[in-house]
């Protein structure tokens, strides 16, 4: 949860359903082959089905899907799989209410836990996203990949990271993906890392009972140089990294009447020339501390890691 007192981006500046709809039709003509809706938390925009119908009419062969932090996905599953979604993520950072109240500000753990399992029952492709922070949760990375495997979904651990909003990061909460796997271990056997995960951000892991893991592990280990993804934010700005403090603006063109050459060209131009290598550059940071302080984020809600997605 950001910290209190922000300037949120405002209504108008909001890209509309057809604006998202048609920069995710030009994407995907460029060769985009995966839409993810993320947030912050996108079931807060009203009539997201309508959105995910949009999405799959003008996307067809996209792989689509949603990451959310499951306050309010169980009374939605139906309508989202009828208009198409395909695969859910679905935040879970402990199982302990206390805990989760401290880092959400609210008590919804039963509802995240009821969400995932009506995703399940609603036959979504589902995985589990779990940041891990020592001192908070890292004690409890045995009890979630016991009930991941019991819903059952793929559980990815994700290093903690410095990105917009980590207002509280410090280099001594991280939690390798080493340490992850060491603590692993003597409760799941041999890890037997699986083949080479391309342009994902996570690698994955096979436990001695045939579970799989993922972890993410971008802060100690880097992977900007395979990274192929872009941030389109609400706003209809574009970023091509996390830690990229300027984006690209899509929203002006579109509404001021530039044809799909003109916006596809903009586009190509910001593809072609992304030399992307935000963690990397931390991870070479002497004294790394937090990247963006609160009063800046307090200025520009635009570096904020909810307005441009995981």
């Amino acid at each position: 949860m950001p910290e209190e007192h922000y300037n949120w981006l405002p209504r108008a500046e909001l890209l509309r359903f057809e604006e998202i709809a048609r920069l995710a039709r030009l994407f995907t003509d460029l060769g985009v082959g995966r839409i993810r809706l993320t947030g912050g938390e996108p079931l807060l925009r009203r009539g997201l089905p309508e959105l995910i119908g949009l999405l799959r009419r003008v996307a067809p062969a996209a792989d689509l899907a949603l990451t959310t932090n499951g306050v309010t996905l169980a009374g939605q599953c139906s309508a989202l799989r009828d208009a198409g979604l395909q695969r859910v993520t679905i935040s879970l950072d402990t199982l302990d209410p206390d805990r989760f109240g401290e880092l959400t500000r609210r008590p919804d753990l039963p509802a995240v836990l009821e969400s995932i399992a009506a995703a399940r029952r609603a036959g979504f492709a589902l995985k589990l996203n779990t940041v891990v922070m020592r001192g908070f949760n890292d004690d409890e990375l045995i009890p979630l990949v016991e009930y991941a495997g019991s819903v059952p979904a793929e559980l990815r651990f994700i290093e903690y990271m410095d990105v917009g909003g980590a207002t509280r990061w410090s280099a001594e909460r991280v939690v390798s993906r080493a340490e992850i796997l060491d603590r692993l271990a003597p409760r799941f056997g041999p890890i037997q890392p699986l083949p080479a995960r391309g342009a994902a951000p996570a690698e994955r892991f096979r436990l001695a009972d045939g579970r799989v893991i993922g972890i993410i592990a971008s802060t100690s280990a880097p992977f900007c140089r395979d990274c192929d993804r872009v941030r389109l934010t609400a706003d209809g700005t574009l970023f091509t990294c996390l830690y990229a403090t300027e984006g690209v603006d899509l929203r002006g063109p579109i509404r001021s009447g530039a044809g799909d050459a003109e916006i596809v060209e903009r586009i190509t131009a910001v593809w072609r020339s992304r030399r992307d290598r935000g963690a990397e550059l931390r991870a070479m940071t002497r004294d790394r501390r937090v990247f963006i302080p609160v009063e800046a984020l307090r200025r520009d809600p635009r570096l904020e890691m909810h307005t441009r997605g995981g």
